[in-house]
């Protein structure tokens, strides 16, 4: 007895198998009337619900329907102008079930045109809002072909719930209507219920599958668009689960440890199975369910699903290049049938790729996935691989400007923001952004190379007086970027105009509204100023639920007057449509430019015979404000990066022969410009002449014209520079002796890799790129190594014993030059000795290759006056058209908000403040706000 019961469980699951390949025969049967009248209803509707098996009922109300085999089943009956009523039973073994459907008449049905006539703009957004959730992403190619055929029955409410969450919820008063034209079903779905909240959302009510009509070819495309819905799914994961072929169907199941201070998710795969997953057995997570043919999926902790045979996206780790997804158990279980359809739906909470299955990837369960094309999926091709893997790491920087046109003698004020295929890589990729200004025959007039910190970078191109007026383009790229297509490059039209010519003005442009669960406002104190008052503006982010957020955003405020709307420029928010746009361009092995991560140079080396040569290239900034090695090639060609300057710099190079000194000559490449398109954009402006000059108003360059901060000297205690991690600050990890306590054994190095900051932590995350090794720097000096040491041998060579601290630089470390450009490790030792700062060598620049390099532009601030203090040179006319700008606003991430001010110039007009940005999870925003001045 004791070993029958312990085989039970296997002897089930043995008689499920064995019912679901034998084929039941065998119907549902029963009339549909009127409850109030008794009356039978024909042409009702019964289905099984979320299948395609249905019927419509007789003249005397009677329907019969065939059911495929046994099993838990949900049948509906609807019928216009009713309440759809619907049964739960049983089947089992070879019998017909009879039911009978009583519907009660609805109380009021409005008509067609009765409800269209009370659908708003706000309607409108909230319809967006909607299918954006419940048909699909509508960067999903199958949400494009879902449509909503009847929108207007649909109710919509907005609130908060009692937590203070704001919601969506929408009601039906009919049937929705849905045509799905990817996968060749029509869906009728009885919506009972729908509500979205910031935590997530749920939908629910009986659902019919009509099989469309099609032709051969279209058929023979649903069948494949079918295949590739199921497979990867939550669906196909449990079915795999319960016939014990998670591997050989693509699958690895882990479970997810709860994060803290030594489990911390990173991007590196390789890293977080070893702290945060952990494998999970079949026998753990798969149970008999209550009835035989059922089953039960088990799990305590949140399940990570790796599938892998698919090429996706991947925005969790850096190194891998397939769908994962996440699946949570409101009850530590979720019902399954032999199928894997999950009876209740809503007992699981699904995140990550499987999340992408809603209306647009529907498929009835009783569709059945072909068995060679599950089972025999080829693992995804290396070519395919190498597709995925490269287009996330495409980039793109969008410039905003603070004017759409200009006059000669103008300053172009100008802020680039970065966008990626991937955010993972945006700590990873270019560090530096070019800008460049082109003429009309394509030749470059201005050109400005800047920094890349956060994502943002931002700076001005002064307009010469004399500048001939025409239509110029703005260019802006990035090294890396020269590898891919040249669509991704930046352009954006900039007309100089005479000083005769005026720009109508046209209706200005409505901020566009591409997720309306972000809230972007402007408030002032009041509506109108006067000439030369201070006009205070507060800016607030915060989602739908009110929940404040961070956002980098740039300001620019101008006069209507003088500077028109013009609705044709591209805004951030059409920029980041890219983001959705992937790209099958592919840059060789190795790429031909690389990713900057600061003022690069390359070029090649000859030895004394005047042959190319392998040999160690020495690099020297100035007197030593930077430094480096970088290794030559076979061919002599080296290509180094990370410098940190402005305006230029002389760098001297050369190579130290073993009794040190410099021995043959280095030679710098000129930089190839990039080469132009064969059409440039053209802006197209509504130009009139005028008998009078426009304005032109440039500041001074006096201190009185800039807003300066109040500036308070208080007597501090000088801290020794330990303190201050020697001036570079904090790192992106910081550990002390109460981190080592419990590993006062261990290596640094062995430290750092169980606390995720070890080897992969610093490896580039950017395929196919070498990275040089971190810096590592001991109680203010640099390591140099000794012998050939790498750093990574000599962390192995220090216990943990003798550690005061430990700061980790990952995503900071170009403040360190070119040497940081792998990452930092700042150590402080125990010692109590400090020896005193070494004053620096000076550098013999004998036997060295010098060079003046160029270095980032300079950017300057936007200076406006301040009338809060009367002086002298506010006797001047103020006749500003770019009234303030400021590229470098960032909100509060407690309270989301940010303020800014400005005076009012001197005449009577209407303001424009244009405020655009990123928030903290890269979602752009933009809101446009209008101020009179009046005298």
């Amino acid at each position: 007895m004791k070993t029958l019961s312990k085989l039970a469980p296997f002897l089930l699951f043995g008689l499920a198998l064995a019912l679901n390949s034998v084929a039941q025969s065998f119907v549902i049967y029963g009339t549909v009337y009127d409850k109030s009248t008794n009356k039978p209803l024909p042409f009702a509707n019964v289905f099984i619900n979320n299948t395609t098996n249905g019927a419509v009922s007789n003249g005397e109300g009677e329907f019969s329907i065939p059911i495929p085999g046994p099993g838990y089943i949900e049948v509906v009956a609807s019928f216009v102008g009713y309440v759809t009523s619907y049964e739960k039973v049983m089947v089992s073994g070879n019998q017909h079930v009879k039911i009978s459907f009583a519907l009660e008449p609805l109380e009021k049905q409005l008509n067609e045109v009765e409800l269209k006539s009370k659908r708003d703009k706000k309607w409108e957004r909230q319809l967006k809002r909607f299918e954006e959730v419940f048909i699909g992403s509508y960067n999903d190619p199958l949400s494009s072909q879902t449509k909503i055929l009847n929108p207007w029955v649909l109710d919509f409410d907005e609130g908060k719930l009692k937590a203070g969450q704001r919601y969506l919820a929408a009601t039906c008063y009919l049937p929705l209507e849905i045509e799905n034209t990817g996968l060749g079903y029509k869906i009728i779905y009885h919506l009972e219920g729908f509500q979205q909240t910031r935590s997530g959302f749920n939908y629910e009510g009986p659902i019919q599958f009509i099989e469309m009509d099609s032709t051969d070819a279209m058929s023979k495309t649903w069948d494949t668009n079918r295949q590739e819905v199921y497979l990867g799914s939550v669906r196909h994961m449990f079915k795999a689960l319960i016939n014990d072929r998670l591997k050989h169907e693509g699958f690895e199941v882990y479970t997810v440890k709860p994060e803290g201070k030594h489990h911390v998710r990173t991007k590196r795969l390789e890293v977080d199975k070893e702290f945060m997953l952990d494998t999970i057995s079949r026998s753990k997570m798969l149970k008999p369910g209550d009835r035989i043919g059922d089953y039960k999926v088990r799990s305590q902790a949140p399940l990570e699903v790796h599938y892998f045979k698919k090429i996706w996206p991947n925005f969790v780790y850096a190194d891998a290049y397939y769908p994962v997804s996440w699946l949570t158990f409101k009850d530590s279980t979720v019902a399954v049938s032999i199928k894997g359809v999950p009876y209740d739906p809503s007992e699981l909470i699904i995140a990550g790729y499987m999340a992408r299955d809603r209306v647009a990837r529907m498929l009835p369960y009783n569709f059945t996935p072909d068995k060679s094309y599950t089972s025999f999926d080829p693992e995804p091709s290396e070519i395919a691989v190498r597709g995925i893997k490269y287009n996330a790491l495409r980039e793109r920087p969008y410039v905003q400007t603070d004017k759409p046109y200009y006059y000669p003698g103008e300053t172009i004020w100008f802020k680039t923001q970065m966008l990626f295929q991937n955010p993972l890589m945006t700590d990873t990729l270019s560090r530096v952004v070019y800008v460049d200004l082109l003429n009309s025959d394509k030749a470059i007039i201005q050109s400005s190379a800047l920094p890349i910190k956060d994502g943002v970078s931002h700076g001005q191109l002064q307009l010469p007086g004399n500048l001939t007026p025409g239509q110029y383009t703005l260019r802006s790229y990035t090294n890396w970027m020269r590898n891919f297509d040249d669509k991704d490059i930046f352009y954006r039209s900039i007309h100089v105009l005479n000083l005769y010519e005026q720009v109508q003005n046209t209706e200005a442009r409505p901020s566009k509204i591409k997720n309306p669960d972000l809230m972007i406002s402007l408030s002032t104190e009041k509506e109108v100023y006067k000439p030369r008052e201070k006009i205070a503006v507060q800016v607030v982010v915060a989602d739908s639920d009110g929940v404040p957020m961070m956002a980098n955003l740039s300001v620019a405020v101008t006069d209507t007057l003088h500077v028109a709307s013009v609705p044709s420029s591209t805004t951030l928010e059409d920029a980041y449509e890219w983001t959705y746009q992937a790209s099958s361009a592919q840059p060789k092995s190795p790429p031909d430019h690389n990713i900057e991560y600061g003022i690069s140079v390359s070029g090649e080396f000859r030895n004394k015979k005047k042959l190319p040569e392998q040999a160690s290239v020495t690099i020297v900034q100035g007197e030593y404000e930077d430094y480096g090695l970088v290794e030559t090639d076979s061919a002599g060609r080296f290509w180094a990066s990370g410098l940190q300057f402005e305006d230029s710099a002389q760098v001297a190079f050369g190579v130290i022969d073993a009794k040190g000194r410099p021995f043959g000559s280095v030679t710098i490449d000129e930089k190839v410009p990039l080469r132009a398109p064969d059409s440039l954009p053209v802006l197209h402006l509504n130009i009139k002449e005028t008998a009078i000059p426009q304005r032109i108003f440039v500041l001074p360059d006096e201190d009185e014209y800039t807003l300066l901060q109040e500036i308070v000297v208080e007597d501090t205690p000088i801290e020794p520079m330990s303190e201050s991690q020697y001036g570079y600050g904090a790192g992106d990890k910081t550990f002390t002796e109460k981190d080592f306590e419990k590993n006062s054994q261990l290596t640094v190095f062995e430290f750092l890799g169980r606390n995720g900051t070890g080897r992969t932590s610093f490896q580039r995350h950017n395929w196919g790129i070498k990275a040089a090794p971190p810096l590592v720097i001991i109680d203010g000096s640099r390591y140099g190594g000794i012998y050939g040491e790498t750093p990574w041998q000599y962390l192995e060579s220090l216990t943990v014993d003798m550690i005061k601290s430990i700061n980790v630089y990952t995503y900071g470390a170009t403040i360190f030059g070119m040497t940081g450009s792998g990452g930092v490790i700042m150590i402080e030792t125990k010692r109590t000795e400090r020896q005193a700062d070494e004053k620096p060598a000076v550098f013999n620049k004998d036997g060295f290759s010098l060079y003046t390099i160029k270095g980032y532009a300079p950017a300057r601030e936007f200076k406006a006056p301040d009338y809060s203090q009367p002086k002298e040179s506010h006797n001047e006319p103020d006749t500003r058209t770019t009234i303030y700008w400021n590229p470098a606003l960032t909100t509060d991430s407690e309270t989301g908000k940010a303020g800014f001010s400005f005076y009012a110039a001197d005449s009577p007009t209407v303001y424009r403040i244009v405020v655009e940005g990123m928030t903290e999870d890269n979602t752009p925003v933009r809101e446009v706000r209008y101020i009179e001045v009046r005298k």
